[in-house]
C-alpha cells in the first residue's frame, strides 16, 4: 500500500521533534537562564548546581510544556526555523563582541560573567585595595558607577541574570565562550517568536516575522555584545507564548511557567516590571471573557499573577543584595514601579474573588463586548491606531526637553552635546529626542513594518473586545511597555543605545502584529490565489525590509554607500588581547590604575588582581604608603606619561587600538572608531618611585 504524503509534510518521530524542536529549545534555554538566575541570586553559581537544576526543570517541564501540534507543515517550518537561526547563531558567533571596556553596560556585564565563571557570586573581594585607596581621597577601590564598594566587595552594577546565564558558556568554552553565550540568547529569542507567531499564523507564514526580527540591525547589535535585551526579550515573549498556549489548551501548568518567565525579566533588568504589568493586565481580561469554566479560570489566573508576582519580587531582591550602590540609585523609579505593580497584582487577585456563581464579577466585560459589539470593537481599535500616529507625528509639532537641571541630566546633557558636536548638529543638551522614539523604530524595521504594526494592534485591539481571548494578552504585553516609553524614553538617545528600551517587547510584538495586519488584510481580498500572492508578497516583504537598513547610500557623501556596522563590525575588537597583555605583565601583583577607570573591571575580573583607581596622579609618597598597605610593590599603569613618578622615562609597554561603533542621534551607526591606548607601566620602589618595565624583569604569560 502506498501512503501519499502532503506536500511539505515530515511524518513520524522525527517529524514530531521537528516540529516542537524550536519550542524545545526554547524551554531548554529559559530553564537555564532561570537556574542561573536563582543560583546567583543565592550565592550558589557553581556549574554542579546551575546545570544538574537546568536539566532537572527542563525535564520536569518537557512534557507538560509539550507544544501541541497538528498542522502538515509544522515539521517543515520547525526545521527551517531551526536550521536558518543555527546559522544566523554560527555567523554572529564568529562576530561576537569583546566588550571588556567598561564604556557602556556590556563592559560590566560581560566581565561580570567571566567572573561568574570561577566564582560563585559577583561580589569580588576588595583584596586590600579599601586600605591602600585610603591614603588619599582622589583614590577609589572601586570605580565610577559600575563598580561598586559594598562592604569589603565590589558590586558590579546591575540585574545578574545576564551575567550568570552567559556565564554558563564559559563552563564549555572558556572565555570564548562567556563572548558568545548572548548570540545563543539572542538566537532562542528568534525562536520563541516563531513559536509565538505560529499560534495565530500557519507554520511558514510564521517564519516571516521571526525572520524579520533576526535580520534588524537592533537584535544583531545586542545580541553579539552582553546587552541584556535579548534575554529580556526571550523571558517575555515567552511569557505570552506560555499565557497564549495555556488559554488556549486550558492548562495551568502553562500559565504558572507564562507567569515566572514573565515576571523574572527583573532579574535580567530593574524595570523588567513595565511588561509584566501589561501580561499580568492581559492575562486577566483574556481569562474574564474565555469561554471556559469560572473555577478554572479564576484559578488559572490566581496562579499566573502570583507565580508573577514572585518571580518579579525575587529579581528586585537579587538587584537590591547583589547591586545594592545601583539599586539605590533606582530606588525611587524601581519602588514606583513595584508599588504599581503590587497595586495591580493586588486589584486582579481581589477581582478574582468575585468570579463566583453569585457575584458573576467577571461577566461585566462580557456584556461591556457584548455592548459595544463589532463597531464599537473597530472604533476602539481606531483609537489605538490613532494614538500611535499621535505618537508618530511629534517631531512635526514638539520639542522635548529636560526639566530641572540636575547633577544626572546636566552629565547627560554634556554626553548629548558631545554628540551633537561630533556630528555637526545643533547644539541643544537639554534635547531628549523623544518626540522621535517612534522614528527610532523605523531606524530598524522602516516605515512599512511600523505602519504595519500599528494598524495590526489595533486590529488586535478589535479581537480582544470581539473577545479572542489570546490577543489580550498580545494587546497587554505590547501597549503597556510600548506606550511608556515611547513618551518617555528616559535613555540618552544615540543608536543603538536607545533602542534598547524597545527590544524586549515593543520590536517583537510590532513585527508579530505586522505579521497579524498583513494576513488579515489579505483575507479581505476575494479570489483565493490573490491571497495566496499577498501573503507571499507579505512574507518576503517582512523578511527584506530590515536588510534595508544595513546599507545606506548618500550620494552627496564622501563615500557614497555606508553600512550598518553594528552588523558588519565586530564591537571592540582588540580589547580581549590589550586586558591579556596587561594581565601579563601585571602578575598577579596589585595595581594602581591612574586616570582611567574603563579597565578598572577588567583587570580586576581578568587578572584577578586588586586595583586601585587614582582619579589624580599619585606622588611617590602615596604609592610607597599603598605598598605598605598591600606588603607588596604594586605595578602602576597610566595611558598618561606625566602623571607618574618615573625613575626615568619610560616607554610604552603596550599600544592597542580598539575598533567600536561611533555614537550617532538620528540613524543607525554606519561608522567605526578606532581608539589607541598606549599603556605606561612600571613597579613602584621603596622609594615610591616608579621604575618603568623595560627597567625591570618581566615574566611571559603561561
Amino acid at each position: 500500500m502506498t501512503t501519499t504524503v502532503a506536500p511539505g509534510r515530515l511524518d513520524g518521530r522525527l517529524g514530531a521533534a521537528l516540529a516542537a524542536a524550536p519550542e524545545r529549545l526554547v524551554l531548554i534555554v529559559v530553564a537555564v537562564a532561570l537556574t542561573a538566575g536563582t543560583m546567583v541570586t543565592l550565592g550558589l553559581h557553581e556549574w554542579w548546581t546551575v546545570l544538574p537544576l537546568a536539566a532537572a526543570l527542563a525535564a520536569v517541564a518537557w512534557r507538560p510544556l509539550a507544544p501541541r501540534l497538528e498542522h502538515p507543515r509544522d515539521a517543515l517550518a520547525g526545521l527551517v526555523a531551526v536550521a536558518g537561526t543555527a546559522a544566523w547563531t554560527v555567523w554572529n558567533i564568529a562576530m561576537a563582541a569583546e566588550y571588556m571596556l567598561v564604556v557602556r553596560d556590556p563592559g560590566f556585564l560581560t566581565l561580570s560573567g567571566l567572573w561568574l565563571v570561577d566564582h560563585p557570586s559577583t561580589d569580588i573581594p576588595v583584596a586590600g585595595a579599601a586600605e591602600a585607596a585610603a591614603v588619599s581621597s582622589s583614590f577609589l577601590a572601586d570605580a565610577s558607577e559600575a563598580w561598586n564598594l559594598n562592604g569589603d566587595m565590589i558590586q558590579p552594577q546591575g540585574a545578574k541574570m545576564l551575567p550568570a546565564t552567559i556565564a554558563v558558556g564559559g563552563w564549555f568554552a572558556g572565555d570564548t565562550g562567556v563572548l558568545a553565550a548572548n548570540v545563543v540568547i539572542g538566537a532562542a529569542g528568534i525562536l520563541a517568536t516563531f513559536a509565538l507567531a505560529r499560534r495565530f499564523l500557519s507554520p511558514v507564514a510564521a517564519l516571516a516575522p521571526a525572520g524579520a526580527l533576526a535580520l534588524t540591525v537592533s537584535h544583531i547589535g545586542l545580541s553579539r555584545p552582553a546587552y541584556t535585551e535579548p534575554l529580556a526579550l526571550l523571558l517575555a515573549i515567552a511569557g505570552i507564548l506560555y499565557a497564549w498556549r495555556g488559554l488556549t489548551e486550558r492548562s495551568t501548568a502553562l500559565m504558572a511557567v507564562g507567569g515566572i518567565a514573565a515576571g523574572a525579566t527583573t532579574f535580567v533588568r530593574i524595570d523588567g516590571g513595565s511588561g509584566a504589568m501589561g501580561t499580568v493586565a492581559g492575562v486577566a481580561i483574556a481569562l474574564a471573557v474565555l469561554d471556559a469554566p469560572r473555577l478554572w479560570r479564576r484559578r488559572a489566573l490566581r496562579v499566573f499573577t502570583v507565580a508573577a508576582a514572585v518571580a518579579l519580587m525575587a529579581g528586585y531582591a537579587s538587584v537590591a543584595i547583589w547591586s545594592n550602590a545601583y539599586f539605590m540609585r533606582l530606588a525611587e523609579e524601581a519602588v514606583a514601579l513595584l508599588a504599581a505593580y503590587l497595586v495591580l497584582t493586588v486589584a486582579v487577585l481581589l477581582w478574582s474573588l468575585s468570579w463566583t456563581e453569585r457575584a458573576r464579577g467577571d461577566a461585566w466585560l462580557v456584556g461591556l463586548s457584548d455592548r459595544l459589539g463589532a463597531r464599537g470593537a473597530w472604533v476602539l481599535g481606531g483609537a489605538v491606531i490613532a494614538v500611535m500616529a499621535l505618537f508618530a507625528s511629534r517631531p512635526l509639532w514638539t520639542t522635548v526637553r529636560r526639566g530641572t537641571s540636575t547633577s544626572s541630566q546636566d552629565f547627560v546633557n554634556g554626553v548629548v552635546e558631545s554628540f551633537q558636536r561630533a556630528q555637526g548638529l545643533p547644539v541643544d543638551g537639554t534635547r531628549t529626542y523623544a518626540e522621535s522614539t517612534v522614528t527610532w523604530l523605523s531606524y530598524y524595521l522602516t516605515w512599512p513594518l511600523v505602519i504595519l504594526g500599528i494598524v495590526g494592534l489595533g486590529w488586535a485591539t478589535m479581537r480582544m473586545v470581539r473577545r479572542d481571548a489570546p490577543w489580550a494578552v498580545m494587546v497587554g504585553s505590547v501597549i503597556a511597555p510600548t506606550v511608556l516609553y515611547l513618551w518617555k524614553p528616559n535613555i540618552v538617545p544615540d543608536q543603538i543605545w536607545a533602542i534598547r528600551r524597545f527590544e524586549p517587547v515593543t520590536l517583537p510584538g510590532l513585527l508579530l502584529l505586522a505579521a497579524a495586519a498583513a494576513w488579515w488584510l489579505a483575507s479581505l481580498l476575494r479570489a483565493r490565489q490573490a491571497r495566496v500572492i499577498a501573503r507571499r508578497v507579505a512574507a518576503v516583504a517582512m523578511i527584506g525590509l530590515p536588510l534595508t537598513t544595513w546599507v545606506s547610500v548618500q550620494t552627496t557623501a564622501e563615500f557614497p554607500l555606508s553600512t550598518a556596522v553594528n552588523v558588519t563590525t565586530r564591537e571592540m575588537i582588540g580589547a580581549r588581547d590589550m586586558i591579556d597583555d596587561l594581565c601579563a605583565r601585571v602578575e598577579d601583583r596589585p595595581v594602581v590604575l591612574v586616570g582611567t577607570s574603563e579597565l578598572f573591571g577588567g583587570l580586576r575580573t581578568v587578572c584577578d588582581t586588586p586595583v586601585v583607581l587614582a582619579l589624580a596622579p599619585p606622588t611617590a609618597a602615596q604609592i610607597s604608603e599603598m605598598a605598605d598597605a598591600w606588603g607588596e610593590q604594586p605595578v602602576v599603569l597610566t595611558r598618561a606619561i606625566d602623571d607618574v613618578p618615573w625613575t626615568e622615562t619610560p616607554t610604552p609597554v603596550l599600544s592597542s587600538q580598539v575598533r567600536h561603533s561611533t555614537y550617532t542621534l538620528e540613524g543607525v551607526p554606519r561608522t567605526v572608531s578606532v581608539r589607541t591606548y598606549t599603556w605606561y607601566a612600571g613597579v613602584g620602589e621603596e622609594s615610591g618611585e616608579v621604575a618603568p618595565m623595560s627597567a625591570v624583569p618581566t615574566a611571559t604569560a603561561p
